[in-house]
């Protein structure tokens, strides 16, 4: 009897790592709230961004074990997690074992993470993963990124969008039956509990009224649709064409309807003065965010590659940015 206890606890942490959840969607696309209200289930461990597991690959090759050490420590949201690197692991080997003790913080039956990078790989690094994914206009998508000083114009935030769609479509490609299952935030904003208990259903869990109460312990607040489809009194005419121009074909596929009827191509001055106005736009935000001599570290250190300044400079730009995170 006093080996059953241990044995259902190697069965339930084989069976999690095995098969993680992985909440994929663009940036900005109610990831971070829809990810908090899953681990707000008693029964699921959704321990935050797990963007380093396949961020840093080039084309379809793995990074170099050296340099994603180093990446691991000195990466905001990667390094926020603690990680024990060991070095005797290769890397998919390693990328498991920081899931595993990221699990065995909080053991759960479901444990996961939300992912907008290189989702194509996943299939390479867990096969039997399971995927919510998460869409959303990219009208709303490119208009926020501006706020996170990512970029300057909703052009440049709608390239954000399309990027990450393309990386969505190759790992569809990959899904087996079952594996998978599409949430729309905004439904989900309108009606959180009938898809909080759809996406519990397909985890083989049972919707918890647990799950809303994100009040209590996050920035956060129940979902309501007041944050949906806000580039219809945000967005003027000229931006809406700006998006469709990129995104109008991908996102008819995803059932959102265009808007705008100036098809008309961008002209090479248009397409001039965006790139600078976006370039400004960052410039100015950052110099805002981290003062003018830190910025001018930042870029003089990554121009030069010198690692012990990058890195120095890293660490003090991530513990500002992280003050700062909502």
């Amino acid at each position: 009897m006093s080996h059953q206890p241990r044995q259902d606890f190697e069965q339930q942490a084989s069976l999690a790592l095995e098969s993680p959840v992985f909440v994929i969607g663009p940036l900005r696309s109610g990831s971070t709230l829809l990810r908090l209200l899953l681990d707000h289930h008693p029964n699921m461990h959704m321990f935050g961004e797990f963007e380093g597991a396949v961020s840093q690959a080039r084309g379809d090759r793995w990074p170099d074990l050296e340099d994603y050490w180093r990446f691991v420590k000195i990466d905001r949201q990667t390094s926020a997690m603690n990680l024990a690197i060991d070095p005797e692991l290769d890397y998919p080997a390693l990328v498991k074992d920081f899931l595993r003790q990221l699990y065995l913080r909080n053991p759960q039956p479901v444990v996961g993470a939300s992912i907008h990078s290189r989702v194509d790989l996943l299939p390479r690094l867990w096969p039997n993963a399971r995927y919510i994914h998460l869409y959303r206009d990219p009208r709303d998508v490119a208009r926020s990124c501006i706020g996170m000083g990512w970029v300057g114009n909703v052009y440049e935030g709608a390239k954000i969008w399309c990027d990450f769609e393309k990386r969505r479509e190759l790992l569809r490609t990959q899904e087996q039956p079952g594996q998978a299952i599409e949430v729309f935030y905004e439904q989900l904003v309108e009606n959180p509990v009938k898809e909080l208990s759809r996406l519990c259903e397909f985890l083989s869990l049972k919707f918890d009224p647990e799950m809303l109460k994100l009040d209590r312990d996050t920035t956060y607040s129940c979902p309501s649709k007041q944050y949906a489809e806000q580039w219809k009194s945000k967005s003027s005419a000229r931006e809406i064409r700006w998006i469709e121009l990129l995104t109008s074909e991908q996102m008819m596929k995803q059932g959102y309807q265009p808007f705008s009827r100036d098809t008309r191509a961008l002209t090479i001055q248009e397409k001039l003065a965006l790139k600078v106005q976006n370039r400004v736009y960052r410039m100015r935000y950052n110099i805002r965010k981290w003062g003018l001599v830190l910025w001018l570290q930042h870029v003089l250190a990554r121009r030069t590659g010198i690692r012990q300044w990058v890195e120095y400079v890293k660490h003090r730009t991530n513990a500002i940015d992280r003050s700062l995170l909502k």
